[in-house]
């Protein structure tokens, strides 16, 4: 029966609430006192009993540093308001019969207050902003982000002051999903998970430019996305040129524009194009800059139509020739006396022959045009000239058909109107003779 009393008073001991009573002194050479609070710990909105004890006659101020977590009244009690940690001040003010002042101490007790608040008050990323989909009481968030963000930075700020909070901070994203908990926990130790799923996109593999323009200067050829190599010619008086160019896709990594200095002669650049996934593009330009003209002011051949028509800017041309032309009489004029050669133009062969013609500036820069001459062999220009007969031939008879067919459509024509005319002719007379008869 004793055994079960004990057990029984110490059950009921363990259910009281924990009351703590360590008391402080506050003493003087004559005085003193003890002070102690029944709780080193409380809630928000709970309160705490100070409690003072002494033989001698006392008077009591209170003072809570910081002052607004919580208030305090005469006879000693604490009510807390905000969470955090806080000393209650005592100034002890030992008083002689008359109620005047004969000496005082100070003390100073600490006393927690805690919160069960494990909520946000602000949640982002430093790479982008998603303050418009954040709420306080919203945990689970899907994020999507093109795949050149390859690390983030969790920000996250606790409605509480006291609040801690895990999982925030910089993060390293792999392809595809990554799930991060930023877990909040209270001073009371209540928790809350936030959770956030960051979907990083696939690498793009698309390595075009979505232009490309040296400013001032049009290329040779326009520009499409799927060419990449061009030509401009420029004069002597051009000292630099920029180079500019956009990617299609528009997080692919662009290499070879800005400002360059030309050199006399050919200059070569290469715009690069890097896609997310590794894929290069590669754009070659190639400028030549010329201190004279170095170009033809005209070209022609005699006998001949060049196609297409001659532009000082347009290097290559076509014809095709007799098979007996042995050599074209081409006529060929520069500008500033720059010297022009031509090439090839001596015993052409049957088929294909290229005729160069070389023009050389004074500052020993040159331009090549092209004349891709097409010499016809003895047996393709007999059978040329015998479907050319043959041609020939089928438009005389289609000719002399339609000559006769209409000749024909003639002769049809008068006749039927002939026969026409003497019917009616006929009819008229029959009429009359009626009328005479006084049929009619």
């Amino acid at each position: 029966m004793k055994k079960f009393l004990t057990s029984l008073i110490l059950f009921v001991f363990l259910l009281m609430p924990s009351i703590s009573k360590a008391a402080i002194t506050c003493s003087t050479d004559k005085h003193s006192a003890e002070a102690s609070i029944d709780k080193e710990k409380i809630k928000i909105g709970e309160t705490a009993q100070i409690e003072v004890k002494s033989k001698d006659n006392y008077q009591v101020e209170y003072k809570i540093a910081p002052k607004d977590f919580a208030t305090i009244s005469d006879d000693g009690l604490v009510k807390a308001l905000k969470d955090g940690s806080i000393k209650i001040n005592l100034t002890i003010n030992y008083l002689k019969e008359n109620d005047e002042i004969d000496d005082s101490c100070k003390i100073s007790i600490p006393l927690d207050i805690t919160s069960n608040d494990s909520s946000l008050k602000k949640l982002t990323l430093e790479e982008l902003d998603i303050s418009s989909i954040f709420k306080s009481n919203k945990l689970d968030y899907e994020i999507k982000l093109p795949y050149n963000y390859d690390k983030i930075n969790i920000v996250a700020e606790a409605n509480s002051g006291t609040a801690k909070i895990n999982g925030a901070g910089r993060r390293y994203l792999n392809e595809g999903n990554n799930v991060y908990n930023i877990i909040v926990t209270a001073s009371d130790g209540t928790s809350t998970t936030y959770k956030i799923t960051i979907i990083r996109e696939e690498a793009n593999d698309d390595a075009t430019l979505k232009n490309l323009v040296i400013e001032g200067f049009v290329l040779n050829p326009k520009f499409k996305s799927d060419v990449y190599k061009y030509n401009l010619d420029v004069g002597k008086e051009v000292e630099e040129i920029t180079i500019k160019g956009d990617p299609t896709y528009e997080y692919a990594k662009i290499y070879g524009t800005g400002t360059f200095r030309l050199a006399t002669g050919i200059n070569t650049y290469y715009v690069k194009v890097m896609a997310e996934n590794g894929n290069e593009g590669k754009y070659e330009i190639v400028i030549n800059k010329n201190l004279g003209s170095s170009k033809l002011n005209s070209l022609e051949v005699k006998g001949y139509n060049l196609e297409p028509q001659f532009t000082s800017d347009t290097y290559t041309y076509k014809l095709t020739v007799k098979n007996n032309v042995k050599a074209l009489d081409i006529k060929a004029l520069a500008s500033d006396n720059d010297q022009v050669e031509i090439i090839g133009n001596e015993n052409l062969k049957d088929g294909e022959n290229e005729v160069i013609i070389r023009v050389t500036g004074n500052d020993k820069t040159t331009t090549t045009y092209k004349l891709i001459v097409n010499k016809l062999s003895k047996e393709k220009e007999i059978i040329i000239k015998k479907n050319n007969i043959l041609t020939r031939v089928l438009l005389i008879i289609f000719v002399v058909s339609i000559i006769i067919m209409a000749s024909c459509i003639a002769i049809f024509v008068k006749r039927n109107y002939k026969r026409k005319i003497i019917l009616d002719l006929k009819k008229k007379k029959k009429k009359i003779a009626k009328r005479k008869k006084g049929d009619i």
